[in-house]
């Protein structure tokens, strides 16, 4: 099974809500011993969830990573918002489009989640 989701939101309460969807996700596959592949596509205002400091959900992000949750940002959010990749947490991957690799996943057959 494999899964991607997207976000763009920066409104907490829709960040929030993935989180716990996510974390849903993965105890429910945990629980049938199914592997589960999951990638979190960031773009648009939601890029402050993966920033290392003033995000307040910084440990649910590390700690879904920690279960092998993938962390992916647009190149083209990264510098529509001057950030720097310092500023993201280490282990999140950069994209050069977000759009482009979330059709590229759908015609490969992971199933999409919008959040």
């Amino acid at each position: 099974m494999q899964v991607v989701f997207q976000i763009t939101s920066s409104v907490a309460e829709a960040q929030k809500a993935m989180l716990g969807q996510l974390n849903n996700l993965l105890q429910y596959f945990q629980e049938k011993q199914t592997r589960i592949a999951v990638e979190v596509v960031v773009h648009g205002d939601a890029f402050n969830l993966l920033l290392t400091s003033g995000n307040p959900f910084a440990d649910k992000v590390q700690a879904l990573q920690e279960r092998s949750v993938k962390w992916l940002i647009c190149r083209n959010t990264m510098r529509g918002h001057q950030l720097d990749s310092q500023q993201l947490f280490s282990f999140v991957e950069i994209v050069p489009a977000a759009i482009a690799h979330l059709v590229e996943r759908q015609a490969e057959g992971w199933s999409y989640i919008r959040c």
